[in-house]
Order: C-alpha cells, then sequence, then structure tokens
C-alpha cells in the first residue's frame, strides 16, 4: 500500500491544523505536513451528523415536554 507524502519536503506525517480564513464565515480544519504545514486539504470544523443527532434529541426532548410525537427520520 502506498503512503501519502509531502509534495514540498517528502515528510510523511500529517496534522489537523483548526484556520479561521481572512472573510471566511466559519473555521475550518485544514490538512497539512506536521513538518513544513504545507495545506493538503480541508475538512469541515464542526460535524454535520452530530450537530444533527444533538438537534433531533432536543427536538425529541422538546416533543416528549409537549406530548406530542416529533418523527424525525432516524440517523445512522
Amino acid at each position: 500500500m502506498a503512503s501519502s507524502k509531502c509534495p514540498h519536503c517528502q515528510n510523511s506525517t500529517f496534522e489537523l491544523k483548526v484556520a479561521e480564513p481572512h472573510n471566511a464565515q466559519f473555521k475550518m480544519h485544514f490538512v497539512q505536513c506536521a513538518k513544513c504545514g504545507a495545506p493538503f486539504g480541508q475538512i469541515d470544523y464542526e460535524n454535520p451528523a452530530i450537530l444533527l443527532r444533538q438537534q433531533n434529541a432536543v427536538i425529541n426532548a422538546l416533543a416528549a415536554k409537549l406530548g406530542v410525537q416529533a418523527d424525525l427520520p432516524a440517523l445512522s
């Protein structure tokens, strides 16, 4: 199996770096070389699936207090 290497310095270890790019409305994670910092990609700072699960839990709790069924779709 091939291993990824930094095209800038040939290092093979990487890290996630939290960044707030200029004029961006939200934070991001950059995948970058752990040695020279060259960026390779971007990953969402907030995981949408986790946020939806948390939101559904709050909605279900409110629905239970109101005595109604929320009928939210299941998230796997």
